[in-house]
């Protein structure tokens, strides 16, 4: 007798699953949103790529034109930029939670895939920022380009390749474009892809040894896995009908903002420059990469892992929280405390 016929989705899974890697609170459904913001992304960048054109002079009338004259434009780059945003707050709070339960113990190669795969989207991110060619694109990138000049031995290589050449030019918006259009989802997919079937090889997510209790992955992974999706998706159309996506004036490299200020992933980082260019430029952040990168090998358990403050990880726990909490207060202040001359704004908002 013939057993159930596979499809492509069993193939990304194990054949079963922990009872305990379907409990809400194991993953908290981070990396199906996740993997469900790429999926929206990919969908409406393919779209939004047959109306967009690369060029400096006329990048912001065909922004206008998709906002303002296309049915469902405006929705959908909405739609585009909010599955943007909520990828690189999701993708930092699926790398946290990993952390958080030692789930890289064992499994260091994928830490390095999901670290590879944070990079590619603060650059799709960034670079997608770039595009519409405003008033927040031009000087967010002035900024940006002077903050990654801190970075040592790859900062200014980094800027001459982002901008090409030494300052804004003609090349710059085709690079961003370029980067945003086909590096970035080309090497997310792929890095996707490795990092799914190191889950699938390593015999699904980490978990404690003492719970061996498993069910078939189908259905009820598939089920919780579409639920997540669904709200995902959901809440990110709710949210797109009511939020729009931010469209300042035409660029003007002659009358720059005050203060100009970088996206707001990257006001932390230029909020630590405005103390010390050194310590908040260049010793805290490659510190804080270094740290990302070796916390597999800083907690030296192969075992043990996919349990919540997972004993013999907590100093490392401990110094993450500490330092994403301190990027979270940096990034308010930023945002809301710094008015004309980088000067502080007491209430908040006044910036």
């Amino acid at each position: 007798m013939n057993g159930p016929q596979r499809n492509f989705l069993d193939h990304l899974h194990p054949a079963r699953v922990r009872l305990r890697s379907l409990h809400p609170k194991t993953t908290l459904g981070l990396g199906i949103a996740a993997l469900t913001c790429l999926g929206i992304l990919l969908i409406t960048g393919l779209t939004l790529l047959l109306y967009y054109l690369p060029d400096q002079q006329r990048a912001y009338e065909r922004i206008l034109h998709l906002t303002t004259t296309l049915r469902f434009g405006t929705l959908l780059r909405n739609l585009h930029y909010l599955a943007g945003n909520a990828l690189l707050i999701l993708a930092v709070l699926h790398l946290a939670r990993v952390a958080l339960t030692a789930g890289y113990r064992g499994r260091r190669l994928n830490w390095c895939y999901g670290l590879l795969m944070l990079f590619l989207i603060f650059a799709g991110a960034f670079t997608g920022y770039l595009l519409p060619w405003d008033q927040l694109a031009y000087w967010a990138l002035k900024v940006g380009s002077s903050l990654a000049d801190y970075l040592p031995l790859l900062g200014h290589p980094l800027k001459v390749f982002l901008l090409g050449g030494e300052e804004i030019g003609a090349e710059t918006l085709l690079r961003a474009f370029a980067i945003h259009a086909a590096v970035v989802p080309c090497g997310l997919v792929g890095l996707a892809g490795l990092h799914l079937w190191r889950v699938r090889r390593d015999g699904g997510l980490a978990a404690p040894s003492e719970t061996p209790a498993e069910l078939p992955a189908r259905p009820w992974l598939y089920r919780a896995e579409g639920s997540v999706a669904l709200i995902t998706l959901t809440v990110l159309l709710l949210l797109a009908l009511w939020l729009n996506a931010p469209l300042g004036e035409r660029a003007d490299p002659g009358h720059p903002p005050n203060p100009a200020k970088a996206p707001w992933y990257f006001v932390g980082f230029q909020e630590m420059v405005s103390y010390s260019a050194t310590w908040g430029g260049v010793i805290i952040p490659s510190l804080m990469i270094l740290f990302l990168a070796l916390l597999p090998w800083l907690d030296r358990r192969e075992r043990g892992g996919g349990r919540w403050l997972a004993p013999g990880a907590r100093p490392w726990q401990l110094l993450l929280i500490l330092m994403l909490c301190s990027q979270l207060v940096f990034i308010a202040i930023g945002l809301w405390c710094r008015g004309p001359n980088w000067s502080w704004v007491w209430p908040p908002g006044g910036g």
